[in-house]
């Protein structure tokens, strides 16, 4: 609607895990970097946690971009009940038969058949699972079965794991001891920091400007400053401010984006956002309730991207 007030070529603030405008900062990198070694170098499992809209399905998006000139990529977005139902999933993803009276063994070992096959032609398989935390616990279980298939010195399937934070917790329990123990790489994503938000909106306007050294809208400093606030730093929350300040210029017929227009923006998306004059003690923002989650966890264990 106002691309072209703009002079953009593509509407820069979309929610979508859109991987040509990934943002690469410095945990984006090494979340992406970490998922990468795993595949191409066929290590196993990797693990990537964040909180909701810390940007982890686009860094999933954009490792299979990157990837998918050397691995068959299989997307599993849903929960499943049972181990069966997520081998299934993959069966059908390979083109192999679902047969429905077979015993499970018997599949299992059709499916590994595959998976080496297609390991020595060259072609391995990754399974990228999306919203992890809804996964089942036999689920999991049948991730750690799948990823026992191995030679002597390279495994034919590799799995990267994607989900909220809850997830990591999670995966901390007993029970889940020997899947833990298959994760060579477990990264948190988390909420943008003042200068990323600045930075993560620059490159967004640039990316999707016609001409993208003589940006025709501009976002003040002060204006990011709010932004970041009652957003949290997660990139989601930032794109729909950001996204509304543009809708409300354009109306406005102004390149220049206000902290007026953003307390215009914030106050039209309540409850979702506050202005800080309607703050009370008893009563958190978007960015108290991100840190409160984010930290959660122990001192160590929040620093620590390695270790489970």
């Amino acid at each position: 609607m106002y691309q072209t007030f703009f002079n953009f070529t593509a509407a820069p603030f979309e929610n979508t895990p859109d991987p040509r405008c990934f943002f690469a900062s410095e945990q984006h990198r090494e979340a992406l970097a970490s998922i990468e070694y795993v595949i191409r170098l066929r290590k196993g499992f990797a693990l990537i946690t964040g909180p909701v809209g810390a940007g982890k399905t686009t860094v999933g998006r954009t490792m299979c971009e990157r990837c998918n000139d050397q691995a068959t990529i299989v997307h599993m977005l849903h929960g499943h009940e049972d181990g069966r139902e997520l081998t299934h999933q993959l069966l059908r993803a390979l083109a192999l038969p679902v047969r429905r009276n077979e015993e499970h063994s018997r599949t299992l070992e059709r499916l590994r058949d595959t998976l080496m096959d297609r390991l020595y032609r060259g072609r391995p398989v990754v399974i990228l699972v999306d919203e992890g935390q809804t996964l089942t616990d036999a689920a999991l279980e049948e991730l750690r079965l799948l990823s026992n298939f191995d030679t002597a010195t390279q495994k034919p399937v590799q799995v990267v794991l994607i989900g909220q934070s809850e997830l990591r917790t999670r995966l901390r329990m007993p029970k889940f001891d020997s899947l833990r123990q298959r994760i060579v790489l477990a990264k948190e994503i988390r909420p943008l920091g003042p200068s990323e938000t600045a930075a993560y909106i620059n490159h967004r306007l640039r990316w999707a400007s016609a001409d993208r050294e003589n940006v025709q809208v501009a976002f003040a400093p002060e204006v990011i400053h709010e932004i970041h606030e009652h957003s949290g730093g997660l990139p989601r929350m930032i794109n729909v401010i950001a996204d509304n300040c543009l809708l409300l210029a354009y109306v406005k017929e102004s390149r220049r984006i206000s902290a007026a227009m953003v307390r215009r923006v914030l106050s039209d998306l309540l409850p979702n956002f506050a202005e800080p004059s309607e703050r009370v003690s008893d009563r958190p923002s978007v960015a108290d309730v991100v840190v409160s989650e984010t930290h959660s966890e122990s001192p160590a264990a929040a620093e620590s991207l390695e270790v489970l």
